[in-house]
């Protein structure tokens, strides 16, 4: 079954208890037999290299040079005795997690191995890959901390599990980050991909079914080729269980039980047909590129092509209504599949001019499920498209200074490749981030995050459409300059007036450090509409602890000592410590009005400026129903500002009480900004919350 839905690549775990019983005495016996039956099939295996044994470090995750030493040799054992039969191996399963890096998560401990591991592999087996950190999300501090370290002197690949229970589209740009983050530390000359080593959505998660997953596995494929990600590993096989509310039984593509006597000894579900049906329309086939609709953002357009010139299409919308679109091609008839692979009715073009146009078009209707559209007679405008030369993702140096270039393809095919070589523009030299405005005191302050570290020269323009009112000296952009190495920078405008308690603005860049254009302007952040849940900076300490308080939580056996204050730029300062034991504290309003949240925002957002303690930021949400979501926001493993964004729509979110079904009814009130402790005794914390914000 495996076979027939078109895998090529397994992940397995490649247990060192297991093969290691007796010091310096290896049995792999159980993975030649897996290895030898994987061959039949021509499924190339993937084996993680993980987790303790109970012969060194009292089975807890390596720590010692005993223990460290034992793992390497045990490594490159295997290596040698696989060597040549393809396998990829990978240095450990989500060692961020303390579920897997017992008895907690050490980078520092993980790294030593890792090093270690890879210099025995480079010594005893020179040729076999190695592979790592598989990562789970894609933890940005743990990975960066892994290549400062010089992990990717060794490393082919860096692997990572970029789980999320939103649309795959939203991994485009960790991947960018990510990408940036590699160039910046990998060895002169060596090239470096990224692997989607784990992924997956369960169809118990809040607001999904099995229907739903089966979208989201070839959605996450295609995204995945078009970042060019050469592996993408679907989590999971078959189902864990049978438990209806638990998402851990419920990733795969087959259901759990097992028909010895029947074939097929698996249900499928919507998920395994969905990728039999895109291994077989795509065997053959490379993505090429996509072909961007005018006016129509959020729909993915993607083509394929073949050494023959043959071509074929992937078209759906992350929108939730269905999307109109016409896609300009030569006169012809096209086979259309659906992602479940059914035929549907087959779809012929038509003369633009029936539609206000010159030239013919394919009219489609698109919705979140992939249509397949294969032409049934060769394509002449699709085949020329698929000549046309895309400029590459991957990063490249040169002798002045590492850049990256996009194109952007034009909304409707031109008459002749000049006329679409005319219609490139190349992207500024650093992808910066610009976050949501925020109001502090008497300034709009607008964090923009520099992922790659890259110095940046130009300039900022906020645009202001209503409720604020900037000084005039800011009616033309303003100058910014990023220094080399810092990864976000801060800019403040002041205000001289306020009209109300909302506000829109848009925030334009301009690049005036690009290689081939001066003074290159994009919109960065498109027109939003922003409204402060509170303004801090109204408050004394003493009136702010008549509004909020906070309130320690957890296991109420432990101690904590909490306080919070107005610092002087107007966010609230929080100091704590946690005794030890499991401890967390809850910023909440103490008055019925500050709960309140008017209409269906799409995200609560605020600045922190951390302090290093590795702790989590989460918040807490009440909807029309009673049921309570919280929603993760990440921890703050060094002393910076931290960007918190949280998606109000309760995808993502962990759910309880009311009728616990994970679908919200707005509207929705305001509970808490939770600090979740992993403190030791001695640690005295101390952070600054800026004013929290809804966006429209």
């Amino acid at each position: 079954m495996m076979k027939e839905s078109g895998a090529a690549i397994i992940r397995m775990d490649f247990t060192w208890d297991s093969t290691e019983r007796q010091k310096g005495v290896y049995d792999f016996s159980a993975y030649e037999r897996l290895t030898d039956s994987l061959e039949k099939h021509n499924i190339r295996p993937l084996y993680i290299l993980d987790y303790g044994n109970r012969l060194y470090d009292q089975g807890l995750s390596p720590y010692s040079g005993e223990g460290r030493q034992a793992f390497a040799r045990w490594a490159a054992a295997a290596a040698v005795h696989f060597k040549d039969r393809s396998i990829l191996w990978e240095m450990w399963n989500e060692p961020n997690l303390t579920q897997f890096w017992k008895p907690k998560t050490n980078p520092d401990d993980y790294i030593k191995l890792a090093l270690e591991v890879g210099q025995a592999l480079r010594e005893a087996a020179p040729d076999e890959l190695y592979i790592g950190p598989a990562a789970s999300d894609i933890d940005f501090d743990f990975l960066e901390k892994c290549f400062k370290a010089g992990l990717l002197e060794y490393w082919d690949a860096v692997s990572v599990h970029p789980y999320r229970q939103r649309e795959p589209e939203t991994v485009i740009p960790d991947y960018a980050k990510l990408r940036w983050m590699i160039d910046k530390y990998a060895p002169e000359g060596k090239q470096i991909p990224i692997l989607s080593a784990e992924w997956g959505y369960s169809s118990a998660w809040a607001n999904y079914n099995d229907e739903i997953q089966g979208k989201m596995l070839p959605r996450q494929w295609m995204i995945n080729l078009a970042c060019e990600i050469p592996v993408s590993i679907w989590y999971d096989w078959h189902d864990d269980g049978t438990d209806p509310k638990e998402p851990e039984h419920h990733f795969g593509t087959v259901n759990y039980e097992y028909h010895r006597d029947r074939t097929p000894v698996y249900d499928p579900k919507p998920a395994y047909l969905a990728a039999k049906t895109f291994t077989e329309v795509f065997q053959g086939f490379q993505y090429n590129k996509r072909l961007v609709m005018a006016g129509v953002p959020n729909v993915y357009v993607f083509l394929f092509s073949n050494e023959d010139k043959d071509v074929r299409l992937a078209v759906w919308t992350t929108e939730k209504e269905p999307q109109k679109i016409t896609i300009p091609c030569s006169h012809g008839s096209f086979k259309a599949i659906s992602y479940l692979g059914e035929e549907l009715r087959d779809l012929l073009t038509v003369h633009g001019h029936e539609m206000g146009g010159d030239r013919n078009i394919l009219p489609i209707t698109v919705t979140d499920e992939p249509i397949y559209l294969i032409p049934l007679a060769t394509n002449e405008a699709l085949s020329s498209v698929a000549e046309w030369k895309s400029e590459p993702l991957a990063i490249y140096r040169s002798n002045v200074s590492r850049t990256a270039k996009s194109t952007i393809i034009v909304s409707s095919f031109p008459h002749g490749k000049q006329d679409f070589t005319q219609n490139t523009v190349a992207f500024p030299v650093a992808p910066l981030i610009v976050r949501t405005p925020m109001i502090e005191g008497n300034e709009l302050v607008i964090q923009i995050d520099n992922p790659t570290g890259q110095q940046f020269r130009g300039s900022i323009h906020p645009k202001v459409s209503s409720g604020i009112t900037l000084s005039p000296l800011y009616t033309q952009p303003k100058q910014m300059l990023i220094q080399e190495g810092k990864q976000y920078h801060v800019e403040r405008f002041r205000i001289v007036q306020r009209q109300g308690d909302c506000y829109t603005v848009s925030v334009d860049l301009y690049d005036y450090g690009s290689r081939n254009l001066r003074n290159f302007r994009e919109t960065a952040l498109p027109l939003q509409k922003v409204c402060p849940h509170d303004d801090f900076s109204q408050y004394d300490t003493a009136t702010l602890n008549a509004a909020w308080g906070i309130f320690p939580d957890g296991d109420a056996k432990v101690g904590s000592e909490q306080s919070i204050e107005v610092a002087e730029n107007g966010t609230v300062k929080l100091t704590y410590k946690f005794d030890a034991g499991w401890k967390f504290l809850r910023l909440a309003p103490k008055e019925a009005a500050l709960r309140k949240i008017e209409g269906a925002p799409k995200e609560l957002t605020f600045r922190v400026e951390g302090d290093g303690s590795g702790n989590s930021v989460r918040l807490r949400f009440v909807d029309a129903r009673g049921q309570t979501f919280q929603v993760n926001g990440g921890t703050m493993p060094e002393k910076k500002s931290y960007y918190f964004s949280f998606p109000l729509d309760g995808e993502g979110a962990g759910h309880w009480g009311g009728p616990n079904d994970g679908k919200i009814e707005y509207p929705i009130s305001f509970d808490s900004i939770i600090i979740d402790g992993l403190s030791s005794p001695s640690d005295r914390n101390t952070i600054e919350i800026s004013s929290p914000v809804l966006v429209y």
